[in-house]
């Protein structure tokens, strides 16, 4: 019974956490909590906020970081997104956008870097670059940087 952990979402419904099993927990918040909340507020944003809250809570359950349960949520909906988010509609269509975008980010970030400016000035030209980004886009770009570095 330790090993299974049965947590209630903000929506009401009830997530089952298996920590031997913490991949279907983030598949199933992606079921019963991130579409239903997606199809209620037609509103991306506020639905990765929502369940990003959810993944955090779900990190103190699996004793795992904030940032790795963050981590393995978003890679979920990565996985999931050519599937069934997709299908979603509304302004899904911005996820497809950064992922089709994302290499033209990084290479600006890189030539920032590579540009022989102070810290200072890449710092700021950078912080330009991802000003209007949102959680999600930031945490795709950091994921993608940390892929480089593996």
């Amino acid at each position: 019974m330790g090993d299974i952990n049965t947590i209630e979402l903000l929506n009401g419904s009830l997530l089952t956490i298996n920590k031997t099993d913490p991949d279907t927990a983030y598949n199933d918040l992606v079921d019963i909590f991130f579409k239903p909340y997606y199809i209620q507020t037609n509103d991306l944003g506020k639905t990765i906020h929502a369940s990003i809250k959810e993944a955090e809570r779900i990190s103190s359950i699996l004793n795992i970081s904030k940032g790795e349960s963050i981590n393995q949520f978003l890679k979920t909906i990565q996985n999931r997104l050519p599937l069934d988010i997709a299908e979603l509609k509304g302004d899904v269509d911005k996820i497809e956008i950064l992922f089709e975008n994302i290499d033209d980010l990084v290479q600006d970030i890189s030539e920032q870097v590579k540009s022989g400016l102070s810290q200072e000035e890449i710092r700021l030209n950078i912080s330009y670059l991802v000003e209007n980004l949102n959680l999600f886009e930031l945490s795709e770009l950091l994921i993608h940087f940390a892929r480089k570095i593996k």
